[in-house]
């Protein structure tokens, strides 16, 4: 389960820092891919312009926090562990935001986001619990044969 562990937080903070980059030196390319997804999953064209710095500044707040709190998880699960709370309750956040936007505009990649972030933070439960109840010597409930 460790090992499962260090994979998924490893994909989950390249998710997050990787994107970071992109908002830093390519905010227009960044725009222009979110409303391509939102047309391949047969949408309307967007119909906002995102032009302004300040969703850049706040997603990249946001985005490398998340990474970073995934990094910590993995140097040190144990002293770490209360970091996940704070982490999941951000990607949640998210999460919703996006369940609301979609309510609101219809947009898909809308609800894509929302679904895609649900997944995330059942990752991040999942495998952030089970690893850290091996660590700390506990037995994982098996299902019952």
């Amino acid at each position: 389960m460790k090992t499962a562990f260090h994979v998924v937080y490893t994909v989950l903070a390249l998710n997050f820092i990787i994107p970071v980059l992109f908002y830093v030196f390519d905010g227009a390319g960044t725009i222009e891919n979110w409303a391509w997804l939102g047309e391949f999953l047969g949408g309307d064209p967007y119909g906002h312009t995102e032009d302004s710095v300040l969703w850049r500044v706040l997603g990249i707040a946001n985005v490398a926090t998340l990474g970073f709190c995934c990094v910590l998880l993995q140097l040190d699960l144990k002293k770490w562990f209360p970091v996940l709370t704070p982490l999941v309750f951000l990607k949640g956040s998210a999460s919703f935001g996006f369940l609301v936007a979609f309510l609101l505009e219809g947009y898909p990649q809308f609800l894509a986001a929302f679904l895609f972030d649900g997944v995330t933070v059942a990752a991040m439960l999942f495998f952030a619990i089970r690893a850290h109840r091996v660590l700390d010597g506990d037995t994982v409930p098996q299902p019952a044969t």
